[in-house]
């Protein structure tokens, strides 16, 4: 662990996540009622904590702006 805040994420790990995501969303057919809960799911193993409420919302409004997979 950095010594930086642990809720810290930049504009390059944000990245890394959303395309994390998107892909799954995608490769696995997830559907949307399921997106906030793999959201969180990938946030918390990559930063190690919760996901904050802030970084949830940018990533859904992000990937609901991209349109539904397929």
């Amino acid at each position: 662990m950095s010594k930086r805040s642990a809720i810290f994420i930049s504009a390059f790990e944000f990245d890394v996540i959303r395309n994390a995501f998107w892909r799954s969303v995608v490769e696995d057919c997830l559907p949307r009622e399921q997106w906030e809960t793999r959201a969180g799911d990938l946030v918390r193993s990559f930063i190690g904590i919760e996901a904050p409420d802030e970084v949830l919302a940018a990533l859904l409004d992000l990937t609901e702006k991209q349109g539904s997979p397929g």
